[in-house]
């Protein structure tokens, strides 16, 4: 069912959008567990949300944090070809697409810092992915690594994983279009397995820093996302920039700091 006043409010505000994502994932884990541990869940999740309501940053000031070398105006042109591109962008009924807000960030932020590689963990139909990819066109076109699952079975967020075969694809990254199939690497599988493993063979072996953009967007919990930090962060180059999807004021226990809009957190090292 479509409340006209509450799904405008999603998709012209951040914040309203960030809240939306937030509260119900917090609600949906919450109530997998037994009992007491649900209400100690979700009650540490609400006053993480709290917290961070008082921390949103618009999206113009939140890129003009991470990227303070732009200017406020050239933000504000790229905010509105992000908007533009998420407006033009396929939406699936089912199957984690993005808020239109997050993509136009993820598209301001790749093009404001034209990093050398994007990396992603929780590729999911691909709405962020495409953006980034649109982001960083052109002659020194960054790559595209990104990580979800390979499990041959429709998951509960109704998009169907199995290996990037044939495209355009009906599953994981089914948004990414066929042209940009020689900037995307997809690395399928447990990302608690997957991730060491690439990050040991592709940035240990040997060591290979890189300034990336990082958006984390696979299990929205703080102790999953400080899993992918103590990973990813150590092989990022000076200058690179992570972007965590629903995460809360949790965030900043294991990360340090915490700039967020609408539940979009930002970290630049």
């Amino acid at each position: 069912m479509e409340i006209p006043i509450y799904h405008k409010a999603i998709t012209k505000n951040a914040l309203a959008a960030g809240l939306d994502a937030t509260v119900y994932g917090t609600l949906k884990q919450g109530l997998q567990s037994p009992g007491l541990a649900s209400g100690l869940f979700m009650g540490k999740q609400f006053v993480h949300i709290m917290r961070s309501l008082s921390f949103h940053q618009s999206p113009e000031d939140f890129i003009l944090l991470l990227l303070p070398e732009l200017s406020e105006t050239y933000i504000k042109d790229l905010l509105k070809e992000g908007l533009e591109l998420a407006d033009e962008m396929a939406r699936p009924e089912r199957g984690g697409a993005a808020s239109r807000w997050d993509c136009a960030i993820v598209y301001a932020v790749a093009k404001g810092m034209k990093p050398e590689e994007v990396i992603e963990t929780g590729t999911g139909v691909g709405a962020t992915s495409l953006m980034a990819l649109r982001g960083t066109d052109g002659a020194l076109a960054a790559t595209l690594t990104t990580f979800d699952r390979e499990e041959s079975v429709t998951g509960e967020d109704a998009i169907p994983y199995y290996r990037w075969e044939e495209l355009p694809l009906s599953g994981v990254g089914r948004l990414i279009p066929e042209q940009d199939q020689d900037r995307v690497v997809f690395v399928l599988g447990d990302i608690r397995q997957t991730l060491p493993k690439w990050v040991h063979e592709e940035r240990l072996s040997p060591r290979n820093p890189v300034r990336a953009l990082v958006i984390l967007d696979s299990l929205h919990t703080p102790e999953h996302q400080r899993f992918e930090m103590e990973y990813i962060w150590p092989v990022l180059a000076d200058g690179s920039v992570v972007l965590c999807d629903d995460t809360t004021y949790g965030w900043s226990e294991h990360v340090g700091t915490y700039i967020n809009c609408g539940f979009l957190g930002g970290i630049k090292k």
